[in-house]
């Protein structure tokens, strides 16, 4: 008992440790998409709770809502907690919704271990502790300020409460059930898909308790299961269905990238297997997760079917949309853990029975680490590079010593911002054109973002290059790519200027950046 806590009080620290370092990357420069769309509403909750934005619910901008007020009022602005954030300010909103989310990254890792080990044993579920602690791509989203790790907190507790249904077919568990389910649809739409889990373990649940599947919907379980689920979901997102104009308006306006998106990775099994499970775990971690789901299928412990038809239902929604980025992988991500756990379980089991206790432990337990050491290993090196100057921070402190204010800037690719360094409004930003079309404007200076991996960066074009050479003067190149390393992996659909794999080939976050001057 002491061995299993102490492990998993290591488990946990190890995953703090790793989600907290470098949280504050980029600040001040705000560089990671879609953290706008929840900070800014938690900001501005005040008499009205409507976000007026639904497509994200609602309910993790409530929860950084209250963490921004929090932070404010131990620092004695609690009756006007905004004023914390206004101005230059503004960032450390970013940083404080940051720690809210690694917060929930660092829960899970316990979480992931009381969900699993009534049900599959302790082992089995250090095991699956120790999968989240490490896994690359939990650890990268659990810096940013959005709903995705959050969401994976939630469906942890859901899953707890679905195992406890399949296994004990208790009321409070299936109450339980529906209620973490809804906390987590409220706070990633995709996390519904629980709710086929659950009404599968409703039907193994039924059938372990000896009653018919038939009687099943004479059963009030799992209606009540799913009315709670509805019921938490809207108290903690109200206003999708309140606001139901806004929602129609933004479920449109998605539905258009979900149905023809284009994947610049592809998209179906190709991206699933080759591109997302592959970059976002290694090739080691993402064969044993796809075994255990093969193992679950004879395994039969109850749960693990219903945690399979959860899978599947996600894989179903991701296999069939064209705009995918990597991180939609955490939904199922849990379950999967949970599953990959048991297998190493039976691994430890069946070689303790043919080479003995310590050696068979032992072995399996070696080969477990060997598959760990590659994502802690990233880990650690994502950190380091968080932790490093990005390169849109070092071209805006060139400028502003080198340009002055009130200068014309132009800026080549003005349509994709990302990977530009955020500009003052005391420079003036045209698009680029033809050199002595902006000389006869009084531009002086170009400013270019450029990053192979990623098409937000595409860089000036051949006659674009030719052109500036020919006529000005290249001043600053900052240019974060290793030419003798691999080459770095990315989500290539995501603005994020960090690689998921090969982090030593990159010297620091962001894109290349270089300027020059007009002669």
């Amino acid at each position: 008992m002491k061995t299993r806590f102490a492990t998993l009080t290591a488990l946990t620290l190890i995953g703090a440790w790793l989600r907290f370092s470098g949280a504050s990357f980029g600040i001040p420069g705000l560089f990671r998409p879609d953290e706008e769309y929840m900070i800014n509403p938690a900001l501005s909750f005040v008499n009205d709770w409507n976000p007026h934005f639904a497509i994200y619910p609602a309910g993790q901008m409530y929860v950084q809502h209250a963490a921004l007020w929090a932070y404010a009022a131990a620092r004695g602005r609690s009756s006007n907690f905004r004023s914390l954030y206004e101005g230059g300010s503004y960032p450390m909103a970013h940083v404080v919704a940051r720690w809210v989310s690694a917060a929930f990254g660092t829960a899970t890792v316990p979480a992931i271990y009381f969900a699993g080990a009534p049900a599959f044993g302790s082992t089995a579920a250090l095991a699956s502790a120790a999968i989240v602690a490490c896994s690359t791509i939990h650890v990268l989203n659990s810096k940013f300020a959005t709903t995705d790790v959050a969401a994976v907190f939630w469906l942890v507790l859901a899953l707890a409460m679905l195992l406890r249904v399949a296994k004990y077919y208790r009321l409070r568990d299936s109450l339980s059930a529906g209620f973490f389910s809804g906390i987590a649809t409220a706070t990633k739409y995709p996390a519904a898909a629980i709710a086929l889990g659950i009404a599968a373990a409703h039907l193994g649940g039924r059938r372990r308790a000896g009653g018919s599947l038939i009687g099943l919907a004479a059963d009030p379980r799992m209606y009540l299961a799913g009315l709670v689920m509805f019921v938490a979901f809207f108290c903690a997102s109200p206003y999708v269905l309140l606001d139901w104009s806004q929602t129609a308006r933004d479920y449109t306006h998605q539905r258009v990238f979900v149905l023809e998106g284009v994947s610049a990775a592809g998209y179906g099994w190709r991206w699933l297997l080759l591109h997302a499970m592959r970059d976002c775990f290694g090739i080691g971690m993402e064969a044993l997760m796809l075994a255990a789901l093969v193992w679950a299928l004879f395994r039969r412990e109850p749960g693990t079917l219903s945690t399979l038809a959860f899978v599947g239902a996600t894989f179903s929604a991701l296999l069939s949309s064209h705009q995918l980025f990597y991180r939609y992988i955490l939904v199922p991500f849990p379950a999967m853990a949970l599953l990959a756990g048991i297998l190493v379980a039976d691994l430890i089991a069946f070689a303790v029975t043919r080479l003995g206790k310590r050696r068979g432990g032992a072995l399996v337990i070696a080969g477990f680490a060997f598959l760990l050491a590659p994502s802690l290993i990233r880990d650690i090196q994502l950190d380091l590079l968080l932790n490093r100057t990005d390169t849109r921070v070092l071209a805006l402190r060139w400028i502003e010593r080198h340009i002055e204010r009130g200068s014309a800037i132009a800026e080549i690719d003005q349509t994709t911002p990302y990977g530009k360094p955020p500009l003052s409004v005391s420079y003036r930003v045209l698009p680029f054109e033809d050199p002595k079309l902006l000389r006869a404007k009084g531009v002086t200076w170009v400013v270019s973002d450029s990053y192979p991996p990623l098409f937000y960066s595409r860089g000036p074009s051949a006659d674009e290059l030719a052109a500036l050479n020919a006529q000005a003067t290249l001043v600053f190149d900052a240019d974060p790519i290793r030419n003798d390393a691999p080459v770095p992996i990315f989500d290539p659909n995501d603005a994020f200027y960090v690689p998921l794999q090969h982090l030593s080939s990159v010297t620091r976050p962001g894109p290349r950046i270089r300027i020059w001057k007009l002669r």
